[in-house]
């Protein structure tokens, strides 16, 4: 159980393409304290350092680029093809990721700030939900998310597929989550489906856990 002191931690996720990250600055723009996950994982790769030598060592010189730091491309088009390697490097990354969130959310804490939500693409892929007093997953049409990372993102369709793969399914998704939005209609939509589901959830009478 949450202490009554302790901010309401929410869950954010869902899979690629899917627009989460959308949600995540809608509720931003909300004045939300959102804490992006992924982006504290590629500071682990993008920056030279501790994590960007431990991943050499493990997966070899070839993958430092010209700045010193991991090229990513190549790294994906390792791990998403094996689930050793894949593991190999969330071990790398996921510990100093925690670190840093932890200091972010203590600074939360710290400034009195009532809601603190995680912008988690794998939150559920390493079972992390019982952290959290809820998790809201958003969802997407399969050919939808396809289309807006090519076109968004310029990735090739099996670089995409690749990564879906390596994701829980939105089967799972919808099992495991406490609320959902749906990315099937536009911004505006989307803007309104997000706000609703949380909303829903800060009108909850306490936690679920």
């Amino acid at each position: 159980m949450r202490p009554l002191t302790a901010p309401l931690r929410l869950g954010l996720t869902g899979g690629i393409g899917s627009g989460k990250s959308t949600v995540a600055e809608l509720w931003r723009e909300r004045g939300l304290r959102v804490i992006d996950l992924d982006a504290r994982s590629r500071a682990v790769l993008d920056v030279p350092g501790e994590g960007v030598e431990e991943a050499v060592a493990r997966f070899g010189e070839e993958l430092r680029d010209e700045s010193g730091t991991i090229d990513r491309a190549a790294m994906a088009r390792i791990v998403f093809a094996d689930a050793a390697a894949r593991a190999d490097l969330e071990r790398i990354v996921l510990g100093r990721v925690d670190r840093a969130v932890a200091a972010e959310e203590a600074e939360a804490v710290a400034a009195g700030e009532r809601v603190i939500v995680h912008d988690s693409p794998l939150l559920l892929e390493q079972r992390r939900e019982d952290d959290y007093d809820a998790v809201i997953a958003v969802l997407a049409r399969r050919e939808d998310r396809i289309d807006r990372v090519v076109r968004d993102r310029g990735k090739e369709r099996a670089y995409v597929e690749s990564i879906m793969a390596a994701q829980v399914g939105d089967l799972e998704r919808i099992r495991r989550a406490d609320r959902l939005v749906l990315n099937t209609a536009g911004r505006e939509e989307l803007a309104a489906r997000a706000a609703h589901a949380l909303e829903a959830v800060l009108g909850e009478d306490g936690p679920r856990r």
